[in-house]
């Protein structure tokens, strides 16, 4: 949090200073895998031999350091390759080039100013880039039998493009005003909304109905779990009577 607190604090001060700072005008983009991305970045400085900086921040992380950039000499960290991450420096600007996108590559991209080789550091507002899968899937809806605050759940999953569920018919609303998310690395998305009106809307789609029809289990998976949990009671078992055996010997001494 502190790591995070300097970064605001430095934007701030770049803003109310009016002299030095960092113009990103995307605020938000979509691009689709495997494709090549710009991000652009402006600084507005006074100064003849500016640096410029990229960082990368993903969802509830803190922002790492991709590469730095200014008029003689330019810099990536190990982790960000150069093959993959690329900037130009030219008239006080340094546009970020990503290549061979992934989904992994979703995060905000900030841009930083450092108007001499020390000093402070002047942020942009960032741009949040969502990247999509090339193929489109759309969403699946079921509506979950269990009950939060006497609000029925109604489950958008599987889909490609993150606004996919402003269509849905009946809960365009709901929707529109929650965010659809990914696990880690799964390429398709997510969402759950409240209902107050026990789900009635919810099932339309490709796949729709109550979750515990739609999502059946896979019996060869279910054997195998079942082997695996009667194995566990005998072990238990065995230990169980060699304890007792144990205890027997001893107070028969």
């Amino acid at each position: 949090m502190e790591r995070w607190l300097w970064i605001i604090l430095a934007a701030f001060f770049s803003e109310c200073k009016g002299e030095d700072k960092v113009i990103q005008t995307e605020g938000f983009i979509t691009a689709t895998q495997e494709n090549t991305v710009t991000l652009e970045c402006r600084a507005e400085t006074t100064h003849p031999y500016p640096y410029l900086f990229w960082y990368k921040q993903e969802l509830n992380g803190f922002p790492k350091y991709i590469l730095r950039r200014d008029r003689n000499s330019e810099g990536n960290a190990p982790e960000f390759s150069e093959d993959k991450f690329d900037a130009e420096f030219k008239d006080n600007s340094a546009p970020l080039r990503i290549h061979n996108l992934q989904v992994s590559d979703s995060a905000v991209y900030y841009c930083a100013l450092r108007p001499t080789g020390a000093g402070n550091l002047y942020f942009g507002t960032g741009t949040k880039m969502t990247v999509e899968t090339e193929n489109e899937y759309q969403p699946s809806y079921y509506k979950l039998e269990e009950k939060v605050d006497d609000k029925t759940l109604c489950l958008a999953t599987g889909f490609s493009r993150h606004n996919a569920t402003s269509t849905h018919e009946g809960y365009k609303g709901l929707f529109n005003s929650s965010s659809a998310i990914r696990i880690k690395d799964d390429s398709l998305y997510n969402q759950v909304i409240f209902t107050d009106d026990d789900g009635k809307n919810c099932e339309h789609g490709p796949s729709v109905g109550d979750c515990e029809t739609n999502l059946k289990g896979d019996e060869m998976v279910n054997l195998v779990s079942l082997t695996v949990t009667g194995l566990r009671v005998i072990f238990i078992k065995t230990i169980i009577f060699n304890i007792l055996m144990t205890l027997r010997l001893w107070l028969s001494q």
